[in-house]
C-alpha cells in the first residue's frame, strides 16, 4: 500500500491571487510583525509594508502606495492610531472614489472590548493573531477578485502608417515615453510589427520575453507573471514586441491578440499599439478594442489619399466611430506645397495635430538609443509631441484626502 508523501510540510503551501494587491501591517509587536511577515511571504502577490504603531507612522505612509487592506494588531494605541490615520491628509493621484481599502483587526479574539471598537471603525473583520494564511486566504482571493472587477480598463491608443514610412513608430514611442515618465509602471507600448518591429532598436534594449512567450501563457497570466515577461525602459515604459526570427510564429499568435489586449487593460493605465504595417485583416480584433486611432500621415498627395481612404474603411467597413479617429501630420512644414488647410478639406470632420519636420533629431535619437523627448527636450519636435501628448491625458482633479472615505 502506497502513502503520499507531502514534499511541502502543511501549512507551507505557496498562494497566488488574480492580482497584486497591497497590505499595510500596522504592528504593535515584533511576535506580530514577525509572524504577519512569514505568512504574507507565502503568496506570490502580495506587496506588503510594516509600519510600527508610533507617533513616527504617520510621517512614513506619504511615501507608500495605497493599500488595498490593513492588518492592524490590536495594543495599548491601536484604535488612536486608526483614527489618526482615517484623519490624515496626504496627496495622492487616486481620487475618493475609487478607494476601497479594507480594515482587519488581529487580536484575542476573547477581548470583546477589542472587538467593539473595531466594528466601531469599520473593521471588515476580526481575526486571531495568530492566524495562519489559510485561515485569511479567502478573504484574501475575494478581494483581489473585486480589485479585477472594480477596476477601470486602460486606454488603448493605436498608431497607424497611412503610408510606409509615415513615422507612426517614432509617434507612438515618444508618445508613450513622454506618458510612461508621468505614470510609471503603468504604461505599456506594443509593438505589433510581426516581421521587423524595430521599436527595442530605437530604445537600444535586448528583450529576454516577447509577445510569444506573454500569449503562450495566456491561461495562466496575472499580474506577477506579466511583469516578469514585458521589458523595461528607464523612462518606466513597458514594452512587448514579437520575435524576429519566426514570423511564422509570429502571425499565428498574432490571430490570438483579441485575447490578450482585455487582460492588459486590467494591468495598465495606458496600452500604446504601434501598428505601422498598416490595417491588415489579422489585427480586426485590436481595432474593435482601440478606444483612440491615430493615423499618421504626411504632406504629400499619396499619404493624403491613403489617409482619406484608411479613414473610410476603418468607419464603414470595419465599424470604427469617427470620433474615434485623429489625424497626425508628420514632419509638417508651413511652407509645403499642400497646407494645413487642403488637408483639413480633403479629410473633414477630424481633429488634426502636427508634429514637425525635425529629421536630425530624429535620427541622432534612433542612433544614440534614446527618445526624442529625453534627449532632445529641446527640439521642436519634442515640444510638438509634449503637446500631443498633453490632449491625451485627462484633466487634473481636484486634489483630495484619500484616507476620509477608508474603512467606510
Amino acid at each position: 500500500m502506497t502513502k503520499t508523501i507531502k514534499l511541502v510540510p502543511d501549512g507551507q503551501d505557496q498562494i497566488r491571487l488574480k492580482t497584486t494587491i497591497t497590505v499595510w501591517v500596522l504592528y504593535a509587536t515584533e511576535f506580530f510583525k514577525c509572524h504577519m511577515v512569514k505568512q504574507l511571504s507565502r503568496c506570490y502577490s502580495i506587496h506588503f509594508e510594516c509600519l510600527q504603531q508610533s507617533n513616527e507612522m504617520l510621517g512614513n505612509i506619504s511615501r507608500l502606495a495605497i493599500p488595498d487592506v490593513i492588518f492592524v494588531e490590536t495594543g495599548s494605541d491601536w484604535a488612536k492610531r486608526i483614527t489618526e490615520l482615517q484623519n490624515f491628509n496626504v496627496d495622492k493621484e487616486k481620487d475618493e472614489d475609487e478607494l476601497d481599502t479594507l480594515l482587519i483587526v488581529f487580536g484575542d479574539e476573547s477581548d470583546n472590548l477589542s472587538l467593539r471598537v473595531a466594528l466601531k471603525l469599520g473593521a471588515t473583520d476580526f481575526i486571531s493573531q495568530q492566524a495562519v494564511l489559510e485561515d485569511f486566504a479567502g478573504m484574501l482571493h475575494s478581494i483581489a477578485e473585486d480589485k479585477l472587477a472594480t477596476r477601470h480598463l486602460s486606454e488603448v491608443y493605436l498608431f497607424l502608417n497611412t503610408k510606409g514610412g509615415s513615422g507612426a513608430t517614432t509617434v507612438a514611442l515618444n508618445t508613450a515615453v513622454e506618458v510612461a515618465m508621468q505614470h510609471t509602471d503603468r504604461v505599456l507600448l506594443l509593438d505589433l510589427d510581426i516581421h521587423f518591429g524595430v521599436v527595442m532598436d530605437y530604445l537600444n534594449i535586448n528583450p529576454v520575453y516577447s509577445l510569444n512567450d506573454v500569449i503562450a501563457n495566456l491561461a495562466d497570466l496575472d499580474e506577477v507573471s506579466l511583469r516578469s515577461l514585458v521589458t523595461r525602459h528607464n523612462s518606466g515604459l513597458h514594452i512587448l514586441s514579437f520575435k524576429h526570427e519566426n514570423h511564422q510564429e509570429n502571425f499565428e499568435n498574432a490571430m490570438k491578440l483579441g485575447k490578450l489586449i482585455p487582460i492588459l487593460r486590467e494591468h495598465y493605465d495606458y496600452i500604446f499599439i504601434d501598428l505601422s504595417l498598416g490595417i491588415d485583416h489579422i489585427f480586426i480584433p485590436i481595432l474593435s478594442q482601440a478606444t483612440r486611432i491615430f493615423l499618421i500621415t504626411q504632406q504629400n498627395l499619396v499619404s493624403i489619399k491613403n489617409t482619406s481612404r484608411i479613414a473610410k474603411a476603418l468607419t464603414f467597413e470595419y465599424g470604427v466611430a469617427k470620433e474615434q479617429l485623429i489625424l497626425v501630420v508628420n514632419r509638417y512644414e508651413k511652407r509645403q506645397q499642400i497646407k494645413l488647410k487642403d488637408i483639413e478639406e480633403t479629410i473633414s470632420g477630424l481633429e488634426i495635430h502636427t508634429i514637425p519636420n525635425d529629421f536630425k533629431s530624429a535620427i541622432e535619437s534612433v542612433n544614440l538609443g534614446t527618445p526624442l523627448v529625453s534627449s532632445k527636450k529641446s527640439s521642436a519636435i519634442s515640444k510638438s509631441v509634449t503637446r500631443f501628448t498633453r490632449t491625451l491625458m485627462p484633466k487634473d482633479k481636484e486634489q483630495k484626502s484619500w484616507l476620509k472615505r477608508l474603512f467606510s
